[in-house]
């Protein structure tokens, strides 16, 4: 018997599966389609940050009347809350405001004594937003009572930029000598 001796079989080349990534082609046409949507959607998300801006700025002045109150409640009168820039008109509020406790009730920080007058608190610049005094004038003054300006009343109007009175964003918020605050959509006027 003669021995049986097994041949093998011929090695057969071993395929690999490559993992194929995307083609400039496709990956073009992919950038293309996220910057045609990103085009649709940018004018919205315009008008969305604008409603945000002025609410946040009517928040912040509806915060800071309350605060003013509270503190001239407390201290028994002359609180003042002034813009914080000398700069532009009485009515432009958008550089910022504090309030401080104003011994002399000149709605001055006065640093010196007798009249030594206190920062309480300091709210930053609005950006993107006009907020202006419809009242006209540089600050006001709380009494013992929480009243604006002994029985006069406080009131802002606030707009994006640049779009102010004309956007449907256009806010007023108008104040009462005894703080009751109220804000009008689409109007700057109370």
């Amino acid at each position: 018997m003669a021995a049986f001796t097994s041949i093998p079989a011929p090695a057969r080349p071993m395929r690999r599966h490559l993992s194929h990534g995307f083609t400039a082609i496709e990956l073009m046409v992919v950038v293309a389609i996220v910057a045609i949507l990103a085009a649709l959607a940018g004018p919205s998300f315009r008008d969305l940050i604008d409603g945000w801006r002025v609410r946040s700025a009517a928040e912040e002045i509806t915060s800071t009347i309350y605060y003013a109150r509270s503190e001239a409640i407390k201290r028994g009168g002359r609180v003042s809350v002034r813009k914080n820039c000398g700069t532009g008109t009485n009515q432009e509020w958008q550089c910022g405001w504090i309030v401080f406790t104003d011994a002399n009730s000149n709605g001055v920080v006065n640093a010196a004594a007798p009249d030594l007058d206190t920062v309480l608190q300091t709210f930053p610049a609005q950006t993107g937003v006009n907020v202006n005094n419809l009242g006209n004038t540089a600050f006001f003054t709380m009494d013992r009572w929480g009243q604006i300006n002994a029985l006069g009343a406080a009131s802002f109007s606030i707009t994006p930029e640049p779009l102010g009175v004309s956007s449907r964003h256009a806010s007023a918020l108008c104040v009462t000598s005894g703080g009751r605050i109220r804000t009008t959509k689409g109007t700057v006027s109370c």
